[in-house]
This record gives structure tokens, C-alpha cells and sequence, in this order.
């Protein structure tokens, strides 16, 4: 598939959905670019266009990163490497807050754009996203208020000005990193438990103001496609609480929603 600024194998634009998706994931994404083979740093424009290089990590089964080539460095593919690459030219991933009924309460819902996925046995597929949290200790939501099994020291959140949230691993690498607006009692919550929900979701999109984020979000817990565990907030984080003016704009708990929409 050939773009204005970018060569896409068509692999690549099989796994970010289809033409379509993958024209507006990549809009989003650079206007520079170190070349992911000589680490020269680019100018992107229509007369040299880059190539798209996924890299997924961990032998197959961890994040997904998207990085640029030079054309004459190296073609678009997607290549699994057994280690993280460097944190260079990674997407910005929807995400947003969620107070519910379970423990904890306070829970940040992070939904990536792109589904990273693979054959498992047979001709079924396996999102790899989903399969590698799992296996690193996150359980599959079976509804919307199952308590979340704590990840005891390998993620922690720190928060920063202007409602920035950071979850990082020990050795400081970012498993998250963004703004999301909070809703009311939201950080408070997570400041006097000392814990913070994270669920990953596969298959919404956060950013489609046309829709209802958690009856997407809870359709995905009906499909098996959301997972989730609770990880530690330090002891001398202090979370920015709510802005009055961010209220109406936020989705309500699962307790305020109408009968019928959370999985049964």
C-alpha cells in the first residue's frame, strides 16, 4: 500500500484493519523520523516517503511498537524481536477513567488502536496483547466489577501536572503514559487506597465520540476481550483531582448506567 509519506507491506495493513485505519493511524504519528536501521533523523514529505517497520517484542507476544525505514534500509515488515525496542516513534493510546463498583474502584482504562494478532492451533486467531498480559499476571474481566488481582511491585503509577498518569515497570519503562481527565472522587480514591485498576481493552476506540465508551468497554468484558490487574500508587504521589468543568464530558460509573447494559 503506497501513502503520500509512508510504504505499507500488506501484512501491516492487515493488522491495523484495513486501508482505512491504517491512513489515519499513521496521520498521527510523525512529521520526523529516526530511521529504525541507520538512526539517521528524517524529514518526511511526499518525495521520500518512509517505510512502516511493527516491531513486537518478547518473542511475538508483547507490545507492539511502530517505527519508520529508510526505503533503501529496509522494506515494510513486521519483525518480533525477543527484547523491547527503544521507546522511539510509539503510537499515543486512547484512555480514560472509570469508577465502578469493584476493588479498586478507581480504574484507567486503557484502550490500544491496534490489535497485534496471530494463528493459535486450528485457524483461530489470539490477540497477542491480551495473551502476553495474561501471562504476565493481569486476569481476563469476567464483569465489570471482578475484583482485579494486585501486580505487588512490578508496575507502579506516578502521576504529574496537569492530570499526566504514568504507569512504569521497575526498571522505569513505560508501560503507560498520558493525560486523562478524572472524574469526581476518582483520584481520591486512588490516593487513600493506594491503588489503581488498569484494564486493557481490545477492539474500541475510545476517541469515537459517537459512541458509549462503557457500553463498548462492557461489550468487550461480554467477548473476553479486556483484561485487567490493580497496581501500586506511591506513597508520595498526589493525583490532580477533577476539574469542574470536566464532568459532563466524562462517562458515568457502571452503577449509573440503565439496566441491562453491563454483561450478565
Amino acid at each position: 500500500m503506497r501513502l503520500p509519506l509512508y510504504i505499507v507491506a500488506p501484512e501491516i495493513v492487515d493488522l491495523f484493519g484495513g486501508e482505512g485505519a491504517t491512513n489515519t493511524l499513521l496521520s498521527e504519528l510523525f512529521t520526523t523520523y529516526d530511521c529504525v536501521v541507520c538512526d539517521k533523523t528524517v524529514q518526511l514529505d511526499t518525495d521520500h516517503p518512509a517505510t512502516v517497520v511493527v516491531i513486537i517484542h518478547d518473542g511475538g507476544a508483547g507490545p507492539l511498537w511502530i517505527r519508520l525505514a529508510h526505503p533503501a534500509c529496509s522494506p515494510s515488515r513486521v519483525v518480533i524481536v525477543p527484547h523491547p525496542p527503544d521507546a522511539t516513534g510509539y503510537m499515543r493510546v486512547p484512555a480514560m477513567a472509570w469508577l465502578r463498583e469493584g476493588n479498586p474502584e478507581a480504574v484507567l482504562v486503557i484502550a490500544p488502536r491496534v490489535r497485534a494478532r496471530r494463528l493459535a492451533g486450528g485457524n483461530d486467531l489470539l490477540d497477542m496483547l491480551i495473551s502476553g498480559l495474561l501471562a504476565s499476571g493481569f486476569a481476563l474481566l469476567t464483569s465489570p466489577d471482578m475484583p482485579l488481582p494486585v501486580l505487588a511491585g512490578r508496575l507502579l503509577v506516578k502521576f504529574g501536572p496537569g492530570q499526566r498518569i504514568r504507569v512504569v515497570d521497575e526498571a522505569g519503562n513505560a508501560f503507560y503514559e498520558g493525560t486523562v481527565p478524572v472524574l469526581d472522587g476518582w483520584a481520591e480514591l486512588a490516593e487513600l487506597t493506594g491503588l489503581l485498576g488498569i484494564v486493557v481493552v481490545a477492539g474500541i476506540d475510545l476517541e469515537d465520540t459517537d459512541r458509549d465508551r462503557l457500553a463498548a468497554l462492557f461489550a468487550a468484558i461480554r467477548d473476553g476481550a479486556a483484561v485487567g490487574a490493580a497496581v501500586g500508587v506511591g506513597p508520595d504521589e498526589q493525583p490532580e483531582h477533577q476539574q469542574p468543568e470536566q464532568r459532563a464530558a466524562l462517562p458515568a460509573s457502571g452503577r449509573e448506567l440503565p439496566p441491562g447494559t453491563q454483561p450478565g
